[in-house]
């Protein structure tokens, strides 16, 4: 499968302070709903010029390519485990980004200094860009208020979320965390977005349906939360119905629990209305390509990782029920077991050098 990209992805991963590697006040402030947090849909981001890990001058406009931009803000490549994992995942991207003209650079408020010592021992080829005082990073109304200007190591940081824009720097859609170790994958956006995502998947088929399964990223770390993706093909006047509907099975993923990771809601392609002339009805159902997307996470509280300590890979498990109709007749309900295989890694605690 090859990766399609509509529109410029914007991924901002902001964050609160890490009790292991930054101070903490006594009593820490509500937190506020990231949400409403920084540049809204339908609005244009603040243009910027910064210096990146080698020096040199970069403006938001000399970021974009010909499809767009990914914008990455996190909190330090120097003491924060999570986003320097997370900045190695982008670099495993940066080919299938320029391959379909989409820029990357990420932004912190780390020295030059700190962002070339961390390029060069973790091979970072794309633009890390410095913000001292954390100027954009207020200008984009993203700064994490409730670390107080008093803690030296962790004033600046901003919230976690992403922005998706267009190649006018128009926010097009968000994607916010409230946790600061959560990190969303790019394959997880893409595949949130309906893209097609290059990674080895396996194809499946019946008589009334034709379904190709994949993981969005074959290894993940404490935080990734990654997409496990369903998509499916009904056969010619096949259709199967959607959730919501009501006196009919529709179809559901369903991800088998386990210790060290988390499921969040599956999401489902829009629906379509079928009438049934005979009852005159109208329901929800699929008669055309569509996808299921089921995001999960890998829990990085201490108990999660405790039960992972000792593993190399995870196994998840799944079930697809569903039952297929045509015009005339409604075909055995079917249950289809799944599994997807994924490399653990564990998070980059290494610090600058002096």
């Amino acid at each position: 499968m090859s990766s399609l990209l509509a529109g410029v992805v914007v991924c901002a991963l902001f964050s609160l302070v890490d009790g292991a590697t930054a101070q903490q006040p006594a009593t820490q402030p509500a937190l506020p709903d990231v949400q409403t947090l920084g540049p809204q849909v339908g609005s244009r981001v603040p243009d910027f010029t910064l210096l990146d890990q080698q020096g040199q001058s970069r403006t938001l406009a000399s970021l974009i390519g010909p499809k767009g931009l990914m914008l990455v803000f996190y909190r330090s490549a120097d003491w924060c485990p999570y986003c320097k994992t997370q900045l190695a995942e982008l670099q495993t991207r940066t080919a299938d980004l320029a391959k379909n003209g989409i820029g990357l650079a990420a932004v912190s408020y780390d020295a030059v200094p700190i962002l070339a010592d961390f390029s060069k021992r973790r091979g970072i080829t794309f633009p890390l860009l410095s913000d001292p005082g954390s100027a954009i990073i207020k200008q984009y109304g993203i700064l994490n208020t409730t670390v107080p200007e008093t803690n030296q190591q962790s004033y600046g940081i901003p919230f976690p979320g992403t922005f998706m824009l267009n190649t006018q720097g128009v926010v097009t859609s968000r994607f916010f965390e409230q946790a600061y170790q959560e990190r969303s994958t790019v394959g997880s956006i893409m595949a949130r977005l309906g893209n097609n995502i290059d990674v080895r998947a396996i194809t499946m088929s019946s008589p009334q349906l034709e379904l190709t399964s994949f993981a969005t990223d074959s290894t993940v770390a404490p935080g990734t939360q990654f997409s496990l993706v369903l998509d499916l093909r009904p056969a010619r006047g096949v259709h199967v119905y959607a959730p919501g509907v009501t006196g009919y099975k529709p179809i559901a993923l369903l991800v088998r629990p386990q210790p060290g990771l988390a499921t969040r809601a599956a999401q489902y392609s829009p629906s379509e209305d079928y009438h049934f002339k005979p009852l005159n009805e109208h329901v929800p159902v699929y008669q055309h390509p569509f996808r299921i997307v089921q995001d999960v996470l890998i829990d990085a509280s201490p108990q999660a990782q405790s039960s992972l300590k000792d593993m190399t890979t995870m196994t998840i498990e799944g079930v697809l029920n569903y039952q297929a109709c045509d015009d005339k007749v409604c075909f055995t309900p079917q249950t289809l077991p799944l599994t997807w295989t994924v490399k653990l890694r564990q998070l980059d605690r290494e610090r600058a050098r002096p």
